[in-house]
């Protein structure tokens, strides 16, 4: 299998500090009730002049689009919080794209990279024998996302994350599962027979 390095394809570093919130309080409200966020994990909508990453002791910062654009759901799914241990990586420096790909831990290893695209990680096609994916969105349909974000209580997601510290040139190192991990595997077998069948 091909391995691809973890480098980032963007062309420009986005400056942390430049991501203000600009996000109205009526389309936060709707977020909140349409996607069930409730009152206990008090949920928070930043002032202005808070930043993306500036978020609030004991709290964490969420996207709109993560809830809009990738199906992501409070209480978050067992596969959810196994990627962020496995990769170890924080919620909130993930890109929504990063989170709208459920497979299993194997074949999000197998046909996914992560990848830094400073400020954020999120997941690329890793170059392999097999593909079962016709195509990957490269952007967000919101362009304004990473101004849409708010704060919630950090117990929302269990367990602990970690903050993964990257320059913004920095690769992230992920060579994938190795082959005797998924050569013999049902499903995959199937996608051999079959490569550009979609999961």
């Amino acid at each position: 299998m091909a391995s691809k390095t973890g480098e980032s394809s963007s062309s420009a570093a986005v400056s942390v500090e430049a991501l203000y919130c600009k996000w109205g309080l009526v389309s936060y409200n709707i977020l909140i009730l349409d996607y069930g966020i409730r009152a206990e994990w008090n949920p928070i909508l930043p002032s202005k002049t808070d930043t993306t990453f500036s978020s609030k002791k004991g709290k964490i910062t969420l996207f709109s689009d993560f809830f809009k654009f990738c199906n992501f759901r409070l209480p978050i799914t067992k596969f959810c919080k196994l990627v962020l241990d496995y990769y170890p990586i924080h919620i909130s420096q993930l890109h929504p794209l990063g989170l709208g790909i459920s497979l299993n831990l194997l074949f999000l290893g197998l046909f996914f990279v992560l990848v830094w695209k400073s400020p954020f990680f999120t997941f690329d096609g890793r170059d392999t024998d097999v593909s079962c994916l016709r195509d990957i969105p490269n952007s967000s349909k919101d362009k304004d996302w990473k101004k849409k974000f708010f704060y919630i209580d950090a117990g929302v997601i269990p367990g602990e994350m970690h903050w993964r510290e990257m320059g913004p040139k920095d690769k992230v190192k992920d060579d994938g599962p190795p082959e005797d991990a998924y050569v013999a595997n049902a499903l995959y077998t199937r996608l051999c027979g079959c490569p550009l069948c979609a999961l």
